[in-house]
């Protein structure tokens, strides 16, 4: 019984099977690898073809897990049940582990003149296919789920923008409005806390990773000492950061954690961040 507090088997999730949306990229891409490189089989959908199988190919090549693409454009309910429908005709009769971390940046347009096309798409993408993605998986989650002992999990990619009300330096300096992208943040952790609410029951756990800056884009690079200015630990995300929250989220050691928020942001929700002379006088 003891052996059960190992981190080798408190934290295992070797030969469980994930489906990962948004997965050829960024934080996605980070998920996946974290994932397969802890013997997972994983799929990744997104809409980008060429992303898709160039990631499959790198982590399958990496191991000891595989990965495997899945073409999918998560716009619609319809499109939901598809990558559902299309994830079990490749053999899968049951699924681990769903995280819904497809996205869309939505800092490019000013407060008095976002396109409302644009505005619909984050909401469809960010809270919509959450939920749909969620429902049309959830006998694939309910056959793998080992509950109580070792739920299935549904794991959403939010925001600590999700969380606190404001807008980021950086999109400031831009002078761009991040006002839709964060409130459909603020919508999806809800879906996902009213979600786990009627899901938890069923043997599936749905839990929230907020992250803060991860600098996945580009133009981030060339933002740093204003993105830095906001963190009190003093550097941005990384795929360590990412990977240390979701195996937390996907393995044993979290199979009684439900409808919660996993702030992964270097303390940038820390209110006063005190400033570098107080740090070196005091």
């Amino acid at each position: 019984m003891d052996d059960n507090l190992l981190i080798t088997n408190l934290f295992s999730i070797k030969d469980k099977t994930a489906l990962i949306t948004g997965g050829a990229t960024g934080i996605g891409k980070m998920i996946a690898k974290a994932f397969v490189k802890n013997g997972v089989k994983v799929y990744i959908a997104s809409r980008n073809k060429k992303n898709l199988e160039e990631t499959a190919e790198e982590l399958t090549k990496m191991g000891p897990g595989v990965c495997y693409s899945i073409e999918a454009n998560l716009t619609s309910k319809g499109a939901c049940e598809k990558l559902a429908a299309d994830f079990q005709k490749l053999g899968n009769e049951k699924l681990d582990i769903l995280v819904n971390n497809a996205g869309a940046i939505g800092f490019n347009a000013p407060l008095t003149d976002f396109p409302e096309k644009k505005w619909d798409n984050i909401y469809n993408l960010h809270v919509k296919s959450v939920f749909y993605l969620t429902i049309a998986c959830l006998p694939l989650l309910e056959k793998a789920s080992n509950k109580p002992i070792d739920p299935s999990r549904v794991i959403i990619t939010g925001s600590i923008l999700g969380i606190g009300d404001g807008q980021p330096k950086f999109t400031q300096v831009i002078g761009s409005c991040s006002l839709p992208y964060n409130s459909s943040k603020h919508a999806v952790h809800s879906v996902a806390k009213n979600l786990a609410v009627h899901l938890t029951p069923r043997g599936v756990n749905v839990n929230i990773i907020a992250p803060g800056v991860v600098p996945v884009r580009a133009f981030l690079n060339n933002m740093n000492d204003i993105i830095l200015s906001e963190i009190p630990q003093g550097r941005t995300g990384n795929e360590m950061d990412i990977a240390g929250a979701v195996i937390y989220l996907s393995s044993r050691a979290s199979s009684w954690v439900a409808g919660t928020e996993i702030v992964v942001d270097g303390g940038t929700l820390l209110n006063f961040k005190l400033s570098d002379e107080y740090i070196k006088n005091f």
